[in-house]
């Protein structure tokens, strides 16, 4: 497995950039991909010749997340400014407006069945889930006291909440705080089920393995310069890959299921062999921390083969082709 550069676009956006999100590709439209940064815009771009074909604008503030539904051409964005934008990726059309309190979302995930939405909800210490019908926010997840069986209101016990993530069966949801915790819930029940210890720093980014084989496996991004492999289920750890030379601010997981790509803030992109644990290569397009990094749908003429996508405070946007 390697990537291969394809290309950078330099000044991809006006400010940094943060998130970045794959739209899923139809039989009449190829995938795209969403970017958004802190110019208070979100940028869609068309990978096959690595141009911006729309710049979509609704935020008074810096977009701190995008995130694609699974079988509709709908996003959701969520920014600085406490607003969520849901609006329809082919037209700009808004959908809804979703408002939260001030800094209270800091990323957003939707469910693998396209149900609902899940907004990572900063110092409030929980996760909201908004139906994907209404846009009625429809359960709150609250992160108890550890030590404490149920959730607290003390504001000495908050964990700021900076990640989330579904698992591909959709059955649990994970959340990462600044504390370096990880919370992990039955979503059906929404029942808090269990922290995953294992990082001393912020998580800013979680992944489940796609495949529904091993949809206990989760991958952790820390400021601590490690990504944590969990069985989430389980709570067991069950390794830790180091090599970043600071903190690693994004993981994903390649839709084979055999690698993830970390993007950190030194700069650089990093791919890891899960069977070898162990980083195989690492590029340096970007010249500033890397916020993001996301894979693509897997190639219509080849299932192993793939794009990657990562985004930086350098205002670039760097694609690979993952083989």
């Amino acid at each position: 497995m390697k990537l291969a550069s394809l290309d950078s676009v330099q000044n991809a956006h006006d400010d940094s950039i943060w998130t970045a999100a794959w739209v899923r590709s139809t039989e009449e439209s190829p995938a795209l991909l969403l970017t958004g940064g802190l110019d208070e815009t979100v940028r869609l771009w068309d990978p096959s010749n690595f141009t911006c074909v729309q710049t979509f604008t609704g935020h008074c503030l810096g977009v701190v997340s995008v995130a694609t539904h699974p079988t509709r051409r709908i996003a959701a964005s969520a920014s600085l400014d406490s607003f969520i934008r849901v609006f329809e990726v082919d037209t700009n059309k808004t959908i809804a407006t979703l408002e939260a309190p001030p800094s209270e979302v800091w990323q957003l995930q939707f469910s693998p069945n396209g149900n609902n939405l899940a907004a990572a909800g900063g110092g409030s210490s929980s996760v909201k889930l908004w139906d994907t019908t209404q846009w009625q926010l429809v359960v709150t997840l609250s992160i108890p006291r550890q030590g404490a069986s149920q959730p607290s209101d003390k504001g000495s016990n908050k964990k700021f909440v900076l990640s989330v993530a579904w698992s591909p069966d959709g059955r649990l949801l994970a959340c990462g705080s600044v504390d370096g915790t990880i919370s992990v819930f039955d979503v059906a029940r929404a029942k808090f089920l269990h922290f995953l210890d294992g990082h001393n720093m912020p998580v800013r980014s979680l992944v489940f393995s796609p495949s529904l084989h091993d949809s206990r496996i989760l991958f952790s991004a820390s400021d601590d310069g490690h990504v944590h492999v969990y069985d989430a289920e389980g709570k067991i750890l069950l390794t830790s890959l180091s090599g970043h030379a600071s903190w690693v601010l994004s993981v994903d997981v390649s839709p084979d299921g055999g690698a993830i790509a970390t993007g950190s803030s030194d700069k650089t992109v990093r791919l890891w062999d899960l069977k070898m644990r162990a980083a195989t290569q690492t590029l340096t397009n970007h010249t500033d921390q890397v916020w993001a990094v996301a894979f693509g749908p897997t190639s219509r003429t080849d299932v192993r083969s793939c794009m990657l996508a990562s985004v930086s405070d350098d205002k670039s946007l760097s694609f690979y082709q993952y083989s």
